[in-house]
């Protein structure tokens, strides 16, 4: 899994599962153009964060094994 972009306007998603290229052409025209102080976006990597794991997920895993 390679990452992939989200990218938000006030905190609401405006491009979701962004690949880095499509990310690079949208982040670079958008962020130039428009709204430089509302608009953010997250990378989202290869590893899960441990911390965004939903705990019933594991107990679900858990109960398989």
């Amino acid at each position: 899994m390679s990452k992939t972009y989200h990218v938000y306007l006030n905190d609401k998603v405006l491009f979701k599962d962004l690949d880095e290229r499509e990310f690079e052409v949208i982040w670079g025209r958008l962020y130039r153009s428009y709204y430089k102080e509302e608009l953010t976006y997250s990378e989202i990597g290869e590893e899960p964060n441990e911390k965004y794991i939903e705990s019933s997920y594991w107990q679900v895993l858990y109960k398989l094994i």
